[in-house]
């Protein structure tokens, strides 16, 4: 799918152009900025993992503390596959919508580290 383009017009609100299909202001949702849910997450989440990168001092691997657990003879995407056990039995229980939101964006943030270390893996393997 080729790249969205922001197209603003006069003082509109921003529409979303999509290989020559655009998106009007009412078809924008509700404090979305470009009309495209799932960017926006994306988005958000690869904020989130970066900051929690800083977090764990992983300055020059972005992975290096999510391989750190192999050290101890557990695969990493293992390790990761667990942490996402645990925020889904974490889902089970009543929750407010914005912590629901924040547990959704770890577990996708747990599925992409298990991706990239399967990658890196597999990349070593060769």
């Amino acid at each position: 799918m080729p790249e969205p383009r922001i197209c603003v017009i006069g003082k509109r609100t921003p529409t979303m152009e999509f290989s020559g299909q655009s998106t009007d202001e009412s078809s924008v949702l509700p404090g979305s900025i470009t009309g495209d849910p799932y960017r926006e997450i994306c988005d958000e989440l690869y904020r989130l993992l970066s900051r929690k990168r800083g977090y764990y001092g992983c300055k020059e691997d972005p992975l290096e503390n999510a391989l750190g657990v192999e050290e101890d003879g557990i695969p990493a995407w293992q390790y990761q596959a667990a942490r996402i056990g645990e925020k889904t039995r974490r889902l089970r229980g009543p929750l407010e919508t914005i912590t629901r939101q924040k547990t959704l964006l770890d577990i996708a943030g747990h599925a992409v580290v298990a991706i990239a270390c399967e990658r890196r893996q597999e990349a070593q393997e060769k």
